[in-house]
């Protein structure tokens, strides 16, 4: 009998056809069987055709062309040279991988297994009616930007009373008491690690070196952002405790309380390396939420690779080392989408409680991280249209209520304070998107959607021109994780044709999403793409990266004999690991350091100058900077000299004012202010000149020393 399906079986090119037409050709999951069909008559077996051994070969061959083609066509788009061609390159590797999922190059999908729980909402009316009791008291108690006791008080017993209202079963932490007991009882230590545990220490372990190795160094200087920094923190030390922080057009809090505890609980230094510190600490706690996140979406290997490749990439590195605030954005974000994917999958209650929590300390974090609530919205919305909430849905908005409740209840005194300080804390998010500040450069929805196609091609063409975060011109992904991010894209978009799993819908989905700090900077285009308003971003995008590369491990374990597969698979995966490792680390130490040291001024040199003066002849209140158009900071030098909170500088119209002293003066000057120097001479005519000679051109200063009266 002949099988009647044979002989309409679509092609390849059929099934891409119906891709265009927006109406794919059903394709069977993996592993199902065709109907059962009658007992063909038993024959006896032949040698294996010349055809199957054929296919077998194409295989093996399918997925390393595609990464050749994306290996060449990222190289080629990073170069901005014939562009149609390497575009090309990169839809001839699309196409290969399509071909690669619909022949089973990749073996069964993986992802993490499925735990129903009830689908049952509940609640303890006592504790949330406390809850939310609390929340108003915090919320009236959080006036004049200020954290006082009583407001953290009512505002964390808020957080935890609600949180308690919603959670089901037991608390997390609760068996700690009794382990605790039972080990003063009989102190012994048991730890078990597997293999699988080691390789994860082992990639954590990489990830902690490229974030911290030459940390002083890379990057060297600061720039007039840390200097508004230094003085946030030197408030709270003082005693404001502010819930934000109104200075340089606005800051979240969370950096500044991390690093007056690092500073008062650890003895850290008041430096610029305690700032760097701090982002580095926040950027490497987000891996292990990266890899729950990878593991939930795709699997273990899945997680592993999305953790691996975040911690080496030369992105998430930068924005986590400058000593700035912007990696507490996906240091939230990351486990506020675990929880919600997971949540979703697994219908449990107590995840969304957890969503909430992190969604809310988002905003204390990083301006970025406002956008997060959307992407929540996001996911919801997809995971209502699919087949998957059926018989849930009316459950589903009440977890994102819950979720939804407590992270305004985690908000209250960042509420309290957009409310009170609307200018202060919306100004800059105002000035990006409106005409605020100055007119738009053309229609709205054209400025928009320039800057869209702008930030979504930073992954493989240019990363912006803000040159304290990247490499200007450069794309935001090395050749490597770039090709495999969009190896990732296709094969995760073709995942969802196939299975219609919401979860792969979200990950392309959300990334547009989070992209929309930076894209929304109509009146400021020059800024987009920028790399810490896109932080966000990382997430998802380390998470298709990550599902690339386990798929390509699949691979190697699926199309080989036994004796061939592990070879081939560390080979080819652990080959792209190092190159790309190698690459990063050549990109953030090297490249960026040697721009960095290049753009920024020689703050620390002048700052040595001032301390042999004040440890030698003078004092600190004689030393001023002459104030010249894009120069040092003079708070800077002052603090890099010992004297954080102090401010040098001197304004050219206060020159006159100044009258000889008994004590030595000493004045610093930008090399081209040639004009305040001849006026320092005939003010004080018995100084003397010395031009001091930076490392790098163009960053020589001048000094002029008076020697006092009394010399």
């Amino acid at each position: 009998m002949t099988d009647k399906r044979a002989e309409v079986e679509p092609t390849v090119l059929d099934w891409f056809s119906s891709l265009l037409r927006l109406r794919p050709i059903p394709i069977p999951e993996l592993g199902t069987r065709p109907e059962a069909l009658p007992p063909a008559p038993v024959e006896k077996a032949t040698a294996p055709t010349e055809d199957l051994r054929v296919r077998v070969q194409i295989a093996q061959v399918r997925v390393p062309a595609a990464l050749l083609l994306a290996f060449v066509a990222q190289i080629g788009l990073a170069s901005h040279n014939r562009v149609g061609l390497f575009v090309g390159f990169y839809l001839g590797a699309a196409l290969l991988v399509g071909w690669a999922v619909w022949a089973g190059d990749f073996g069964a999908r993986v992802s993490s297994p499925t735990r129903r729980k009830s689908a049952v909402a509940a609640y303890d009316r006592n504790f949330l009616l406390a809850g939310v009791g609390l929340a108003v008291l915090a919320y009236l108690t959080s006036g004049d930007n200020t954290f006082r006791l009583t407001s953290l008080v009512f505002w964390i017993g808020s957080i935890l009373i609600t949180g308690r209202g919603f959670w089901l079963g037991e608390l997390p932490g609760s068996k700690i008491p009794a382990r605790v007991r039972r080990f003063l009882a009989k102190p012994q230590l048991r730890l078990r690690l597997d293999g699988w545990s080691l390789l994860v220490l082992a990639v954590f372990g990489v990830a902690a070196y490229f974030r911290f190795s030459r940390l002083a160094e890379v990057p060297l200087a600061m720039w007039s952002d840390h200097a508004e920094k230094y003085l946030d923190i030197i408030d709270i030390i003082n005693g404001q405790t502010s819930i934000f922080f109104v200075r340089n057009a606005g800051r979240e809090p969370m950096q500044f309380y991390a690093t007056v505890a690092a500073i008062k609980w650890f003895g850290a230094s008041f430096s610029f390396l305690t700032l760097k510190f701090i982002t580095a600490l926040a950027g490497l706690f987000t891996l292990p939420y990266m890899y729950r996140f990878g593991k939930e979406v795709g699997g273990r290997w899945t997680g592993l690779a999305a953790m691996a490749l975040l911690g080496i990439a030369f992105w998430p590195n930068v924005i986590s080392r400058v000593g700035l605030r912007f990696s507490f954005f996906p240091l939230l974000l990351a486990p506020a989408l675990y929880y919600m994917v997971r949540g979703f999958k697994n219908r449990r209650q107590n995840d969304f409680v957890l969503t909430g929590i992190f969604v809310g300390l988002g905003v204390y974090g990083y301006t970025a991280a406002r956008i997060t609530p959307m992407v929540i919205g996001l996911a919801l919305t997809l995971y209502l249209v699919h087949r998957v909430s059926r018989g849930h849905r009316i459950q589903s908005l009440s977890w994102i209520g819950i979720a939804a409740l407590l992270a305004v209840v985690v908000a209250v005194p960042f509420l309290r304070v957009a409310y009170d300080l609307q200018d202060d804390v919306w100004f800059r998010t105002l000035t990006r998107v409106s005409d605020a500040e100055r007119p738009l450069a053309g229609a709205p929805l054209e400025l928009f959607m320039t800057n869209m196609w702008s930030a979504l091609r930073m992954f493989a063409w240019d990363f912006g021109q803000i040159w304290i975060l990247s490499l200007p011109g450069r794309p935001a992904l090395d050749w490597v994780i770039g090709a495999l991010f969009h190896f990732g894209l296709v094969l995760t978009i073709i995942r969802y044709l196939r299975s219609r799993d919401w979860v792969d819908l979200f990950l392309v989905l959300s990334i547009p999403i989070l992209l929309l700090p930076t894209v929304l900077s109509l009146a400021f285009p020059g800024e987009n793409p920028h790399p810490s308003r896109a932080g966000g971003a990382i997430i998802p995008v380390f998470a298709i990266a990550g599902i690339a590369l386990a798929s390509i491990w699949r691979w190697s374990q699926t199309n080989f004999d036994v004796q061939w597969r592990k070879r081939i698979g560390v080979g080819l995966v652990g080959g792209m690991f190092l190159v790309s490792a190698v690459t990063n680390y050549d990109m953030v130490i090297r490249e960026y350091g040697a721009l960095q040291r290049q753009s920024t001024w020689n703050t620390g040199q002048a700052a040595e100058v001032v301390e042999s003066f004040t440890t030698s002849i003078g004092a600190f209140e004689d030393v001023f900077m002459i104030a010249y158009p894009h120069w040092m900071d003079s708070r800077l030098v002052a603090l890099l000299a010992g004297q954080p909170g102090a401010d040098i500088v001197l304004w050219p119209d206060q020159i006159d004012s100044l009258t000889e002293v008994n004590t030595p003066q000493l004045f610093m000057l930008h090399p081209e202010d040639a004009n305040n120097l001849d006026r320092l001479r005939a003010k004080f005519p018995g100084g003397f000149t010395n031009r001091h000679v930076a490392e790098v051109d163009g960053r020589d200063f001048i000094t002029y020393l008076v020697p006092g009266t009394d010399s």
